[in-house]
């Protein structure tokens, strides 16, 4: 599996505190059968100020420490950025570790405020899309606007952002309501990915795995492929959407 969000990289943000933490948690993961593990610190201003190059440098020593621990697992950077007026400048200064690119434009994981959609959210939406940047809407089903008015949602989609579904809200963790709404953007093919946004050893760990097991009854293998696998696997090969009959993935 290929998991495209996660709060692993130590010291960074509400993530992992520790190098230890993080060796872990990515212990977890491989343990679940991901093989791809996409590090995505928070940016967010006035909270998390991370920096590209501090990420960047961060990540190549994070890198060289998981292979001393000979843990075997491909890591990518990208990055979790809180939509706002900052998002701009942050744009037009290079300063976003692309996740990779999804139809042919680059990517990256945006994440709205956990109650509301700010004013003009929209707006900034269209302006990254003249700029050949769709972005990825991370755990949607937890905004508290998208979930009771799904129709503010849908501008998005219907602009051409694909949905990141966070794999523990479809066990229930963050209430019924959520699971509901998870589980219907799963059986409708609104989502792209489920990753699991874990950010330690207990509350939010790595839970991938477990989180989708149910899901093959639901959804068939072939889809819940094409969402921890392949749609993941296309941000970072160029290639479009795919479906493809592989294998089980556990």
């Amino acid at each position: 599996m290929i998991d495209i969000h996660s709060h692993i990289l130590p010291g960074v943000d509400d993530g992992a505190k520790t190098l230890a933490e993080a060796l872990d948690m990515l212990k977890m993961a491989v343990d679940q059968g991901v093989k791809t593990q996409v590090l995505t610190p928070h940016i967010h201003y006035g909270r998390y100020e991370n920096t590209k190059a501090d990420l960047i440098n961060r990540f190549a020593q994070f890198q060289q420490q998981v292979i001393d621990a000979n843990i075997d697992i491909e890591l990518r950077l990208g990055a979790e950025i809180r939509i706002g007026t900052e998002l701009m400048q942050l744009v037009q200064q290079d300063q976003i570790p692309w996740l990779g690119t999804y139809q042919g434009s680059k990517t990256f994981l945006l994440e709205f405020p956990r109650i509301d959609v700010p004013h003009g959210s929209d707006n900034l939406v269209r302006w990254l899309l003249q700029k050949d940047i769709i972005p990825i809407i991370v755990h949607p089903e937890r905004n508290k606007t998208f979930l009771n008015h799904p129709h503010k949602l849908q501008i998005f989609t219907d602009m051409g952002c694909p949905l990141q579904i966070t794999a523990s809200s479809l066990t229930g963790k963050f209430g019924d309501d959520v699971k509901q709404m998870a589980l219907e953007l799963v059986e409708q093919d609104k989502a792209f990915a489920i990753a699991s946004d874990c950010h330690n050893l207990k509350g939010r760990a790595p839970d991938l795995k477990p989180s989708i097991a149910d899901l093959p009854a639901i959804i068939g293998q072939d889809k819940l492929n094409n969402l921890v696998l392949n749609n993941p696997q296309s941000l970072f090969d160029g290639n479009e959407t795919r479906l493809s009959n592989v294998d089980a993935i556990f």
